[in-house]
C-alpha cells in the first residue's frame, strides 16, 4: 500500500485534499468541533494530512496523544466516533511475531482511493460493521463486570460543579442516557422520527445514520444524501421487518448496512441509466 502511486502531485494538492477530508469531519462534528481541545483538533488535522496522499494513514493513538498532549483514550474515542459516522474504516496489519492483530490502518471513506483499497484488501464492510458492534458490546460488558454489586450508587449533586467538572460528569456518568431529542441537527428529521419508535436514544440513532453515510459514500451516487433519506428509511423498515420475522442471523446494524448497500446500488444503476439515456437521445431541437 505504501508503494502505491500518490493521488497528489505537489504540496498545494496535498493541502487541498487535507482540507477536503477535514471539512467532512468538521461537518460531522458541527459547532462541537470548535469546542474541542486544541490538541484534539490538531490530532484530527494531522490524521487528514497523513491520509491526503494515498487515502490511508496509520499513526498510533499513543503517538498522536503524546504529540498533542492528549490521552490515548481520547484519541481512540474520536477514532471510534469517526468509524461510527462512516468517515473511516479501520483495518489491522498482521503482527509478525504472533500472527495476530497488529497496528491499525485507517482508510478514509471520502478519499478518491477508498474504493480501490476496499477492492485491493477484499474487505467485507458488512463484517466490519458487525465487528464494531460486537466490540462495543464486549467493552460494555467488561465495564459492568468490574462494578461492585454490593456497593450502593452515590447520588452526586451537580449544582455546585464548575463547567469543566460538569462536562466531565456528563461524559463519565453511565446513568446519563440521552433521548432522541439530543440527536445532532445534521441527521434529517424524517429519519430521526422513523427510527426513534424502535431506538429512542440519541446514541443509537447517531450510529445508524453513520451507517447510512458510509453506504452512501461507497455507492458513488451523484445525488446529495439529503435527497435519499427516503431510501434510508425504507432500508430501516425492511430491516425491522426482517428482525420481526427472525431472519437476521448476525446483528441488526450489519443487516441494516447490507440493505442500504443494496438499495443505494439500485439507485446508482437508475442514475447511470438516466444519464446514458440523455446522451443517446440528445435533443437537437433545443440545442
Amino acid at each position: 500500500m505504501k508503494n502505491y502511486h500518490s493521488f497528489i502531485e505537489n504540496r498545494s494538492q496535498h493541502q487541498s485534499m487535507k482540507r477536503k477530508l477535514l471539512k467532512e469531519i468538521i461537518s460531522l462534528y458541527g459547532e462541537r468541533f470548535y469546542r474541542l481541545h486544541e490538541g484534539t483538533r490538531k490530532a484530527l488535522d494531522r490524521l487528514c494530512w497523513f491520509a491526503a496522499e494515498k487515502g490511508f494513514c496509520f499513526p498510533g493513538s499513543t503517538y498522536l496523544g503524546k504529540t498533542y498532549e492528549k490521552s490515548k483514550g481520547t484519541i481512540d474515542r474520536h477514532l471510534k466516533e469517526l468509524r461510527k459516522q462512516g468517515q473511516i474504516v479501520t483495518v489491522y496489519r498482521r503482527c509478525p511475531r504472533n500472527n495476530g492483530k497488529g497496528n491499525p490502518v485507517h482508510l478514509f471513506v471520502n478519499h478518491p482511493y477508498f474504493n480501490h483499497w476496499v477492492k485491493y484488501l477484499q474487505l467485507d464492510l458488512e463484517s466490519y460493521v458487525e465487528a464494531d458492534v460486537e466490540a462495543d458490546v464486549e467493552a460494555g460488558n467488561a465495564e459492568s463486570s468490574c462494578e461492585s454489586k454490593s456497593k450502593e450508587e452515590k447520588n452526586c449533586s451537580t449544582y455546585n460543579l464548575s463547567l469543566k467538572d460538569f462536562n466531565k460528569y456528563i461524559r463519565n456518568n453511565v446513568n446519563v442516557t440521552l433521548s432522541s431529542e439530543y440527536v445532532p441537527s445534521f441527521i434529517p428529521k424524517a429519519f430521526r422520527d422513523a427510527v426513534r419508535l424502535f431506538f429512542p436514544y440519541a446514541d443509537d440513532i447517531y450510529e445508524l445514520w453513520g451507517k447510512v453515510r458510509l453506504a452512501y459514500k461507497m455507492s458513488g451516487i451523484d445525488k446529495p444524501l439529503e435527497d435519499l433519506v427516503s431510501i434510508a428509511i425504507q432500508s430501516f423498515k425492511e430491516t425491522i421487518f426482517a428482525y420481526k420475522g427472525k431472519r437476521i442471523k448476525n446483528t441488526f446494524t450489519a443487516y441494516f448496512f447490507g440493505t442500504l448497500r443494496g438499495l443505494f446500488t439500485i439507485e446508482r444503476r437508475r442514475e447511470v441509466q438516466r444519464n446514458s439515456d440523455s446522451v443517446l437521445f440528445y435533443n437537437f431541437l433545443k440545442a
